[in-house]
C-alpha cells in the first residue's frame, strides 16, 4: 500500500517535470485505486476473515492493524472508507473488512469512488507541487544532487518504516545509515561535477596531478605501484568471491549474502559508470592504462571490501581497543589504495573520491538490505 502511494506521488512529480502526462497519471491512478479496493471488497465478501488469517505470515498483518481498521468502520463506514485511504495501515485492510460486514455493494461503490478520486488527486497534487520546485533546485544544486536528495528522503522514510514494522535494525545500524547517506551525497556531487562543463573539481584535479608528477619520488611511486598490485580490482573481487563462497560453505547465509552483494554490485555498477562517463586518464601517468578513469575501480572495490570486513568483524570483538584498531586499519587501507592511484597519476583525485563514495554507498546499502531481508525471513519462520 505504501509503495503504491509513493508511486502515485512520484507520478505527479514526473508529470510536472514533463516525463509523464498529468491526465494519464490521474486516470490510471484513480482506476487502479478504485479497482484495487473493489478486489479487496470482493475477497472480503467472498472469503471473510479466514483469508486474513492465511495471509498473515506473508503480509505481516497484525491484530492491532485489524482492530484499528474495525474501530474506524464502527464509527462511520463512509468516512472510514474515504479517510482510511490516507493511513498506510488502514488503506490495505479497509475494503476487505468492509466486504466482511453488511455494507451494501452500492454504498461501497459510492464511497470507493469518492475516496479513490480524493486520495489520488491529493497524492498526485503533492508530487506536482514538489515538481514545481524541482527545476529551481536543479539550477542551484544540479540534477544528480537533487535526485540524490530525493533518494535520501526515501531512504530515511524506508528505514523508519521498516524498523517500526519489522524491528529489522539494531541501534548501531543508525551509523550505517548515516554513512550510507553521506556517501550517496558525495557520489552525487562527484557525478554532477563529472558531467558539468564548469567543473568544480577540474582545477583541483589538475593541481594534484601536476603536484604529484613534479614531487613524487621513486620510493613513493614504487610503493604506490605495489599497493595497487596487491589491492587490485581483480584481487579484491576474487578475495571477496572466495570469502562469500566460504561463508556459504559454513552456512553463514546472511554474511555470505552481504559479501557477495556488496562486491558484486560494486563491480557491476563500476563498469557501467566507466563506460558511461568515458573520462580519459591523466596524460602524465607513471603507468600506462588504457581503460577509462571515472570512477576509480581500486578505490571503489577497496571501500566496498573493507567496509564489509569491518562490519563483519568489529561486532564480534569484545575489546573496544581491538575494535577501534580494526576500524582504523580498514579506513587506512581504503585511503591507502585510493591515494596509491593518485600517486601513480593514473587517476584524477575526483575519480578516487567518487570511487570511495561509490563503494561505501553500495556496501552500506547492502548491509541495510540484508538486515531487512533477514528480518522478513526470520519473521516468516516464527509465524
Amino acid at each position: 500500500a505504501v509503495p503504491g502511494h509513493v508511486a502515485i506521488i512520484l507520478g505527479g512529480f514526473l508529470a510536472k517535470i514533463g516525463t509523464l502526462n498529468l491526465y494519464g497519471v490521474l486516470i490510471i491512478s484513480t482506476t487502479g485505486a478504485i479497482l484495487g479496493d473493489f478486489l479487496g471488497f470482493y475477497l472480503g465478501r467472498r472469503f471473510g476473515l479466514s483469508l486474513i488469517d492465511k495471509l498473515r505470515p506473508y503480509f505481516f498483518i497484525r491484530n492491532e492493524h485489524i482492530e484499528k481498521t474495525q474501530s474506524l468502520l464502527a464509527r462511520h463506514t463512509g468516512k472510514a472508507m474515504v479517510f482510511g485511504r490516507f493511513n498506510p495501515i488502514t488503506r490495505a485492510l479497509m475494503p476487505f473488512l468492509v466486504g466482511t460486514n453488511q455494507t451494501s455493494t452500492g454504498r461501497f461503490w459510492l464511497f470507493n469512488i469518492i475516496g479513490g478520486i480524493s486520495w489520488v488527486v491529493i497524492s498526485v497534487g503533492l508530487g506536482y507541487v514538489f515538481g514545481a520546485s524541482y527545476h529551481i533546485a536543479v539550477g542551484v544544486f544540479g540534477k544528480f544532487v537533487v535526485i540524490a536528495i530525493i533518494v535520501v528522503a526515501l531512504i530515511l522514510w524506508g528505514y523508519r518504516f521498516v524498523n517500526l514494522r519489522f524491528k529489522a535494525f539494531a541501534k548501531y545500524e543508525i551509523l550505517t545509515l548515516i554513512i550510507n547517506i553521506a556517501a550517496l551525497l558525495v557520489l552525487s556531487r562527484m557525478v554532477q561535477d563529472a558531467i558539468s562543463q564548469n567543473s568544480f573539481f577540474s582545477g583541483f584535479d589538475v593541481w594534484v596531478s601536476l603536484f604529484v608528477s613534479q614531487h613524487a619520488s621513486i620510493f613513493w611511486v614504487h610503493t604506490a605501484y605495489w599497493v595497487s598490485k596487491i589491492f587490485s580490482s581483480e584481487a579484491l573481487i576474487v578475495v571477496g568471491a572466495l570469502l562469500g563462497i566460504w561463508l556459504l560453505w559454513t552456512k553463514k547465509w546472511r554474511r555470505a549474502a552481504l559479501t557477495i552483494l556488496s562486491i558484486g554490485s560494486t563491480a557491476v555498477i563500476l563498469s557501467i559508470l566507466k563506460d558511461y562517463f568515458v573520462r580519459a586518464r591523466p596524460e602524465n601517468a607513471f603507468e600506462v592504462i588504457t581503460s577509462y578513469s571515472f570512477p576509480s575501480g581500486h578505490a571503489s572495490l577497496a571501500a566496498a571490501f573493507f567496509v564489509v570486513v569491518a562490519y563483519l568483524v568489529v561486532p564480534r570483538i569484545n575489546s573496544w581497543i581491538k575494535r577501534e584498531l580494526v576500524v582504523v586499519a580498514c579506513v587506512f587501507l581504503i585511503a591507502l589504495v585510493g591515494i596509491s592511484r593518485i600517486v601513480l597519476n593514473v587517476h584524477w583525485a575526483s575519480d578516487v573520491i567518487a570511487g570511495w563514495a561509490l563503494g561505501t554507498f553500495l556496501a552500506t546499502a547492502s548491509i541495510l538490505f540484508v538486515r531487512y531481508a533477514s528480518a522478513i525471513v526470520k519473521r516468516k519462520r516464527v509465524s
